[in-house]
């Protein structure tokens, strides 16, 4: 019978796995739209495509999710007992390490991405502001709550540090 330790990182590697491979479909898709973003086409054209193609992004983002859900519920099952005998499980954990570090690399080439699409979109095509009603403030703009998400991944990956 194997052991239910080794078959819970295969769980959580298999999963880390699926994840580079959303991520590297969403680095893919987030290039693409800066080809089409820079292509000179047509306004309505370009909002077409970047339409279709966050779709599809969108597919692969809750791909990440599951996975990201799936890493948390196994390594809460298994945290404490890995820790105590993470000796015994040093390639397992060499290779999550790895994987961590792979996908927290393209996390931020993702980010990187996105901000300078969205800083070319809005260059192109300035957001329309609504006249400014009297005695009425403009909202505060909050932060991203992806932060807490990288933090979180950052703290997993130094968990599995040796």
């Amino acid at each position: 019978m194997p052991d239910p330790m080794e078959v819970q990182l295969t769980v959580l590697l298999d999963g880390m796995k699926k994840k580079e491979q959303a991520l590297t479909e969403i680095v893919n898709i987030t290039e693409n739209q800066r080809t089409v973003i820079e292509s000179g086409l047509p306004i309505e054209e370009v909002r077409g495509f970047m339409v279709e193609m966050n779709k599809e992004k969108h597919f692969f983002i809750e791909q990440v999710k599951g996975c990201d859900n799936m890493f948390e519920a196994v390594l809460k099952e298994i945290g404490t007992e890995l820790d105590e005998k993470q000796h015994l499980y040093k390639t397992q954990v060499g290779q999550l390490q790895a994987f961590i570090r792979r996908v927290m690399d393209l996390d931020v080439k993702v980010r990187v991405q996105e901000e300078k699409n969205n800083q070319m979109l809005t260059e192109l095509f300035p957001p329309v502001q609504p006249p400014a009603q009297p005695g009425l403030r403009p909202k505060p703009k909050l932060l991203p709550t992806d932060n807490a998400r990288v933090i979180k991944a950052y703290e997993q990956e130094k968990r599995f540090r040796g």
